[in-house]
């Protein structure tokens, strides 16, 4: 046996697509909580159904779910799949602007350049528009955005469009 073959015998294999566990065993990376439900065999009496998002731009999820880095939560809804509600979910890569409901991470580089009033996000009912700063030198954010690392505020105004403070602020490259 050569050291190369050694070395990919010895590599852990990713898994892929779906399995059930118990509702307090870690989440993979990468791994979403698709449903809920109770059942013996697990100390907590509660059991998950977890899949890998790799290779997927959108999924359901339960609300108790990770949201896998750069993902965003688009829309809430009532379901009994799950403890609580569900969240549908996308992948912000390669996208310049999403729509967001006011709970959802914001991915790093992001900002939150807007937020209204919605149905469509269950519990908060706001919605965030949010926008990539890779490629820019300014943007115009509501005051509860996230300032992107080497970003400064340099001025604030009045915006109607950023519901609940209506201040808004410039930002910029350091």
């Amino acid at each position: 046996m050569t050291a190369a073959t050694a070395q990919a015998q010895a590599a852990p294999q990713r898994v892929a697509g779906s399995a059930n566990v118990c509702s307090d065993a870690a989440i993979p990376a990468d791994w979403v909580i698709t449903s809920s439900y109770r059942g013996s065999g697990c100390a907590t009496g509660v059991w998950y159904t977890i899949a890998d998002t790799s290779g997927f731009n959108s999924a359901s999820v339960c609300s108790q779910s990770p949201i896998p880095t750069g993902w965003v939560i688009t829309s809430s809804y009532s379901t009994s799949n799950c403890t609580g509600v569900g969240y549908y979910i996308g992948n912000t890569a390669g996208q310049n602007s999403a729509v967001v409901c006011s709970q959802s991470p914001i991915p790093a580089g992001w900002v939150i350049t807007g937020a209204y009033s919605t149905s469509t996000c269950t519990g908060t009912g706001v919605a965030y528009n949010i926008g990539n700063t890779a490629g820019q030198s300014y943007a115009t954010v509501c005051s509860y955005s996230p300032v992107p690392t080497g970003w400064v505020v340099s001025g604030s105004f009045r915006s109607t469009s950023c519901v609940g403070t209506t201040l808004g602020y410039t930002i910029r490259k350091a």
